[in-house]
């Protein structure tokens, strides 16, 4: 029994050291997000290209998103040539010349260009066009060579910038554009060290600044619902508004003197009701997380809500 337990606890041991070396690796990596711009490449072949892009992206050390970012690795296919083969079935043969262009969309810049050329053939256009796709390797030098010099320049760009970063991260603050703020301080990748620690502690003080101001608001509105109607209804809406507020609020006290007036002017059915909230309230593991998970949260959260469609006007304006 003994050993059972003691082979349990190391096999748990090695689990948990296997989770946190993932979570710290992917934390280390540059985050960026690939884009193909679409201009008469068939959908599905579109989708393709993108899948490759990805793929390329983490065999060289990125992390790749699902939403617009700061940095992206976008792709421009020209056809060159196009032939019909007369075969049965007849075939496309496609030269197709492709781009790539690591950049800065929210600067504008563009970092390190590489192109291409790949043949293609298939039985219609789309699998011409996928045909050429697959013969793109994530290891191919002239790729890696790219997505080595812009990882070199955008370490760089950090080190360079990271004050200007955390000045316009506090002036969004003070525009109560916290998300936003939050996002900015949070893309910044481990990789580049000293920058990201200035910028996480940055984040976690505007999470603070977050959280007064939204509890602020939400304690005057449930303050003002239960002066408009202090009955068993009233605290119903209350308690759903209550139920917002961080406990990290800097004017919890008055949270709670406010909670505790509620509970003495309640009859005792509407009372147990409201306690029952409350608890509910206490126990919320939304809340319970670190600050710094919860920043990362919001950061995840901002920039999937972000339009690609912004990204991709400033990526033609690339080529």
């Amino acid at each position: 029994m003994k050993l059972c337990k003691c082979l349990f606890v190391l096999g748990a041991l090695f689990l948990y050291m296997n989770v946190f070396a993932q979570s710290k690796f992917d934390e280390e990596r540059i985050s960026m997000y690939a884009i193909v711009s679409d201009n008469g490449i068939p959908d599905e072949a579109c989708r393709h290209l993108e899948n490759k892009l990805m793929q390329a992206l983490s065999v060289n050390g990125f992390s790749n998103n699902e939403y617009a970012e700061r940095f992206v690795l976008a792709t421009k296919v020209d056809v060159i040539s196009k032939d019909i083969i007369s075969s049965m079935p007849v075939r496309i043969s496609q030269k197709i010349d492709i781009t790539f262009v690591v950049g800065d969309v929210i600067e504008n810049k563009v970092y390190s260009t590489y192109s291409t050329s790949l043949i293609g053939i298939g039985t219609n256009e789309t699998k011409s066009f996928m045909s050429a796709f697959s013969r793109l390797e994530s290891d191919q030098e002239g790729l890696q060579s790219m997505l080595q010099e812009a990882k070199e320049k955008i370490c760089v760009f950090y080190t360079t910038y990271c004050d200007r970063i955390m000045l316009n991260a506090q002036a969004l603050a003070e525009m109560q554009k916290y998300d936003e703020a939050i996002f900015r301080l949070m893309s910044v990748p481990d990789i580049c060290a000293d920058c990201y620690r200035e910028c996480q502690e940055k984040a976690v003080a505007i999470y603070g600044q977050k959280i007064d101001a939204e509890g602020m608001v939400l304690l005057n509105q449930a303050k003002a619902i239960w002066m408009k109607q202090p009955d068993a209804i009233g605290a119903q809406e209350v308690a759903r508004i209550i139920s917002r507020i961080n406990p990290e609020f800097q004017n919890y006290d008055e949270v709670i003197a406010f909670r505790d007036d509620i509970s003495s002017k309640l009859d005792s059915d509407a009372k147990r009701d409201w306690d029952f909230q409350m608890k509910q309230y206490e126990d919320n593991q939304s809340f319970k997380r670190s600050i710094v998970d919860a920043c990362k949260a919001i950061g995840v959260a901002y920039g999937k809500g972000q339009p690609k469609n912004i990204t991709r006007i400033i990526v033609h304006r690339w080529w």
